[in-house]
């Protein structure tokens, strides 16, 4: 697998994607999750399965009756003395888990019995937002930590006005779980923890109220952002400057 999809997983998710270990059953995780939206390759970022197709199989892992056309792909799989049909992400190989026919669950008498480890939930409602930061680097690991955060990409951003153009974070996040204000804060918390530099931040929307913003933090119009190279996406972890986090 491509070191760019695994660089951020935790050691327990690089265990259980790329080494293939097996989440422990229980009604955690995805388990008993049934919200609306989409449920992503946690390595890749790939969309694996819809909500509709999830279904409560008792089995003590998150199931579904099909997955989205050509996201994922079957393999045999005869390891601890079985003979089973693995899963595996399409488009990075990770593994999900694997895959049972004539139980009779729903219409489709096919279950995905899928670690929770190796999926990420988008909800339907999902939202994003570009943040201009003072090192994307640095700034990609604190926010990738945030509770509610669930994709972080470094690139370049520039306003509308052409008075910035920058370092920049797209950040997609939970509405339910967290928001804007948040993310922001708990990303300046973490960044002036550990270092003196001055910092600047600059939030592109069209909609957001000063009043409402952490302190130190401007506002423009986005009018133009650009995804950095793969170079940078997880760069300090690629540098084993930092290390997985736990």
């Amino acid at each position: 697998m491509k070191p760019e999809y695994t660089v951020h997983l935790t050691p327990w998710e690089y265990h259980v994607i790329v080494e293939k270990a097996t989440d422990p059953p229980g009604p955690g995780g995805y388990t008993n999750h049934f919200a609306e939206g989409t449920y992503h390759c946690r390595a890749c970022g790939a969309p694996l399965y819809r909500s509709s197709a999830k279904f409560h199989s008792g089995c003590g892992w998150p199931a579904f009756d099909q997955e989205i056309p050509g996201a994922v792909i079957r393999k045999p799989d005869f390891s601890h003395g079985m003979v089973r049909t693995e899963i595996l992400c399409a488009q990075c190989g990770g593994h999900l888990g694997h895959v049972f026919e004539g139980e009779g669950f729903t219409p489709t008498n096919t279950r995905h019995c899928v670690n929770t480890s190796s999926i990420v939930f988008h909800p339907a409602d999902k939202q994003a937002f570009t943040l201009g930061v003072p090192d994307f680097h640095l700034c990609q690991e604190y926010a990738s930590r945030i509770e509610g955060v669930l994709s972080v990409e470094c690139g370049f951003a520039g306003s509308g006005d052409n008075t910035h153009y920058g370092e920049a974070l797209r950040i997609e996040y939970d509405p339910h779980t967290t928001s804007v204000v948040t993310i922001i804060a708990q990303l300046q918390q973490a960044f002036r923890s550990t270092t003196t530099r001055e910092d600047s931040w600059v939030l592109f929307s069209d909609s957001a109220r000063p009043e409402q913003l952490p302190d130190g933090v401007r506002i423009a119009s986005l009018g133009r952002y650009t995804r950095a190279s793969e170079e940078h996406q997880w760069f300090l972890r690629k540098a084993g400057i930092i290390r997985r986090q736990e």
